[in-house]
């Protein structure tokens, strides 16, 4: 089993899904499999990657906040309400225990981000060999300064010890070879594995090898908007859109790409470029690893899931860190954009197109926060049927791979310990099945930062914090993606159902309500350390 995890990739940023960058190792994986065209995360990584190891929604799993805001919006506060520690509670199991358990050989090669103390580090969760950066993202290339921002360090565990980068340390490349070795000792031990590809590509900072660098020069140019609406084209062609949809796409917030000075465009050009630069040395080290497994035997009798942790990043970080941090660390001059030592992200233009059709990024409830590219590939056990509407989270993907592999989750309890039985929903019938459908039967929740939605079947309900005149709005999501109609007071019937389920998920994972059934402030506990005596 190989889970294939990009960090911050936009739904249309690969050619699957209708993009202009050259993708073809991961496209190759649709021609035997399937495209998961109603694939749900949480709006942002690590949440995302709780409910992806347990099966769990991000409350019930301890994120109902990332562990970055947290420490942002309440300084100083020992705990908050549970759910919203930050980090992978205790009362939750992980599927590498219960696949490690089963005799699989565990492995994680890439981004950890769900907790830095000793119990919470990847190997008291159940993976046997791993190689990790315990943080949200770090530098793409061995550098002065490998952390995201100020303050913020990057630290690389093997196995639970330091990890010393060697000098040509690329981040994409270095996670790839160290996954093959692990997946080519398991082939070795006769062992089947589950191993988690947790890329930090293409999170920022935005860096890639000059070769890549080079594929892309220029591509750009012509601005955000002309590339936006040649994805929707491109997505109408893909079957993945109506052919009434608009060809205009809609980039919010957004100047004119003719309203820029000449630097301003070759430098949100430049920026876009590196992340098509990354982008495409995803997909190369992604064929590496299918190579290898074609190589050892594997990859016939392997489950292959390529998905993205959110929807694309839509804040321009070096406006968010002072000027006197960059400037001591990194060389930001237009030359060097992309290369070592350099500190970039892109625009939230940028990030509208990655995020096409939809609106938002990540960090959103709108459909472009956590509607992600995903493809599954499994040609021994299901039929290749292209593109599906079925409808599949990231919590489904644990008890879907449980079911594969023939082991039973724990319903209350777990090695002594208790733990919350396992919410997600195996959707291993729906992909054995080219037929089956299930809009119907799938309900999913979200609360992030105040802000809500509900889906089920094709209507979503949202509300947003930046917005609260609006309260809750409703969506047809079969006949309107982008999220352009809200239909909140013609259809007000569905509105309130929708509005009862979102109550129920709501209670059910332990998200603070106010009255009017928005989500509250978590309540925050400060521990008076010296009265404790802890």
């Amino acid at each position: 089993m190989l889970l294939i995890v990009a960090d911050d990739l936009g739904y249309s940023d690969i050619g699957a899904f209708g993009s202009e960058i050259s993708t073809p190792n991961i496209d190759a994986l649709v021609e035997k499999g399937r495209v998961l065209s109603n694939f749900y995360t949480a709006p942002s990584c690590s949440p995302t990657r709780a409910m992806l190891l347990t099966g769990n929604d991000q409350h019930m799993a301890g994120l109902g906040m990332m562990a970055e805001v947290r420490k942002r919006r309440f300084p100083g506060a020992e705990s908050v309400l549970p759910g919203y520690e930050g980090v992978l509670r205790e009362q939750v199991v992980t599927v590498a225990e219960l696949l490690n358990d089963a005799g699989y050989k565990t492995i994680l090669s890439g981004k950890w981000h769900l907790g830095k103390e000793e119990h919470q580090l990847p190997h008291n969760h159940g993976f046997e060999q791993y190689w990790t950066v315990l943080e949200g993202g770090s530098a793409n290339f061995k550098q002065k300064e490998m952390g995201i921002f100020p303050g913020y360090p990057a630290t690389f565990l093997r196995n639970g010890e330091p990890l010393e980068l060697p000098d040509d340390f690329n981040a994409t490349e270095y996670y790839t070879t160290k996954l093959i070795e692990a997946t080519g000792t398991a082939a070795q031990e006769n062992r089947p594995f589950f191993a988690l590809a947790a890329y930090t590509a293409p999170h920022w900072p935005l860096q890639a090898p000059d070769r890549y660098l080079e594929m892309y020069r220029g591509k750009y140019d012509e601005g955000y908007q002309k590339v936006a609406d040649a994805r929707v084209s491109r997505m109408k062609t893909l079957g993945l859109l109506e052919e009434d949809f608009p060809d205009k796409a809609i980039l919010d917030e957004s100047p004119a790409w003719e309203s820029l000075s000449k630097d301003e465009q070759a430098r949100s050009a430049r920026e876009m470029e590196v992340y098509a630069a990354m982008v495409a040395q995803l997909d190369h080290e992604v064929g590496r690893v299918i190579d290898h497994l074609k190589e050892t035997g594997q990859y016939q009798n392997t489950f292959i899931m390529f998905i993205s942790d959110n929807g694309s990043e839509s804040k321009d970080h070096g406006k968010r860190v002072s000027q006197k941090w960059l400037d001591e660390n990194f060389d930001n001059s237009l030359e060097n954009l992309g290369r070592k030592d350099s500190f970039i992200s892109y625009s939230k233009a940028w990030a509208q197109v990655s995020a096409q059709p939809f609106r938002g990024y990540k960090q959103t409830i709108q459909e472009g926060g956590i509607r992600v590219p995903a493809i599954v590939h499994y040609p021994a056990k299901f039929p290749a049927v292209g593109l599906t509407d079925m409808i599949m989270t990231v919590r489904d993907v644990m008890p879907t791979l449980l079911d594969m592999a023939s082991v039973s989750a724990p319903l209350i309890e777990y090695n002594g310990r208790s733990v919350h039985p396992i919410q997600g929903r195996s959707q291993l019938k729906n992909l054995e099945n080219s037929t089956r459908k299930n809009l119907e039967e799938t309900v999913m929740g979200w609360e992030v930062d105040g802000n809500a939605a509900l889906r089920k079947g094709i209507y979503k309900a949202v509300y947003s914090v930046t917005q609260p005149d609006l309260g809750w709005q409703l969506y047809n999501l079969k006949k309107d993606p982008g999220e352009r109609n809200n239909l909140a007071s013609q259809e007000q019937d569905v509105l309130v159902g929708l509005l009862e389920e979102w109550k129920y998920y709501a209670q059910s994972n332990n998200i603070a309500l106010n009255r009017d059934l928005t989500p509250a402030e978590p309540v925050v506990v400060v521990v008076d350390k010296g009265e404790s005596g802890s």
